[in-house]
């Protein structure tokens, strides 16, 4: 059985949710116990939601023997995860960026842990990194490569290689609050640069936030889409990742920031959703959306499973990913 910690008396009180978000609830709840040895802690910092359930397991305590959760870093898989999310905070505090600090440092069922832990650890191992996305995309991967946006001023919006919670300069493109959980660049062999953009899920589902014509009709139909055709990508559930894809397209086509100075050519575009083997609503999204724009921005489907797998091969990641896997990929999956 469980330790007590993992299902207690919570169980008989949660709402009604997805039998996949319990089964990983316990998963975590389970790594928290034996692997990271930290107790069970309150929910989210929300008055109302702590009054109704006093720890849940998929979370981290706050404090434990006189530490911080946040100082000891443990809801991120790597030394070079917790130093890079350190470094990444403050910029991404400077450009309103997306960085939830409670669900990156205390909530293990969150997708954010996962994502900065994957670009966290891969900003620090360049050269394996590189290997990596040369077997995930089937491209000939020289180097990761730096997008600058030029002027001091839009420094912060440059992409490092590999960063986590990326975003281009919100005005250049979409102007809203889009961006990639994790985002790539990489240098081919033929010279050529690749943006990777990468959009993270665990059991969180896709946002329902429409998109509508009157708004993107510009980037729609750069990206060969009509109006009717983008009704049914709404209808689809598709509008999240087609965000996304918007955002990639957008940077292809003009560069990280346009008219300024600084290197922010891309010459192609990859989307990627990387979520769990078993989620069949985001393999029908990446499915979907291919056929619609992957004439212009691809659209692929990563499993965890295949991610980790993949970076196992690789003698300088290997044992990092096989702590991801047994954390996040479960044994019967």
């Amino acid at each position: 059985m469980p330790p007590e910690d993992v299902v207690g008396d919570w169980t008989g009180r949660l709402p009604v949710e997805p039998a996949v978000t319990r089964r990983h609830r316990v998963q975590q709840g389970l790594w928290r116990s034996s692997a990271a040895h930290w107790p069970a802690g309150p929910p989210q910092n929300d008055r109302r939601v702590r009054a109704r359930y006093s720890t849940l397991p998929n979370w981290l305590a706050e404090v434990h023997r006189g530490q911080g959760v946040q100082e000891v870093g443990l809801n991120l898989m790597s030394p070079e995860a917790r130093r890079y999310a350190n470094e990444r905070l403050p910029v991404l505090e400077r450009i309103d960026g997306k960085a939830e600090t409670d669900r990156l440092w205390r909530n293990l069922l969150s997708s954010q842990p996962m994502a900065f832990s994957i670009a966290g650890h891969l900003h620090h191992h360049r050269e394996d990194a590189a290997t990596l996305m040369s077997a995930l995309t089937d491209l000939q991967v020289a180097s990761t490569a730096r997008l600058d946006a030029g002027p001091a001023a839009w420094q912060d919006y440059g992409l490092d290689g590999i960063d986590a919670e990326w975003f281009p300069p919100r005005a250049e493109h979409t102007n809203d609050m889009s961006g990639s959980d994790i985002a790539a660049c990489l240098l081919l062999t033929d010279d050529r640069r690749v943006l990777i953009t990468i959009e993270v899920k665990y059991t969180d589902s896709f946002s329902p936030k429409p998109i509508t014509w009157s708004r993107y009709a510009k980037h729609l139909s750069a990206l060969g889409i009509s109006e009717s055709a983008t009704q049914r990508l709404v209808k689809a559930g598709c509008s999240q990742v087609l965000r996304q894809v918007m955002i990639t397209d957008s940077v292809r086509r003009q560069g990280l920031a346009a008219g300024r100075d600084g290197d922010g050519r891309v010459d192609d575009g990859l989307a990627v959703i990387l979520a769990r083997e078993d989620d069949s609503r985001a393999r029908r999204v990446a499915t979907t959306l291919d056929r619609a724009v992957g004439n212009i921005i691809p659209v692929r489907l990563w499993s965890h499973r295949q991610f980790f797998s993949e970076a196992q091969r690789i003698p300088g990641l290997r044992d990092w990913a096989t702590a991801m896997t047994a954390r996040y990929v479960p044994v019967d999956s």
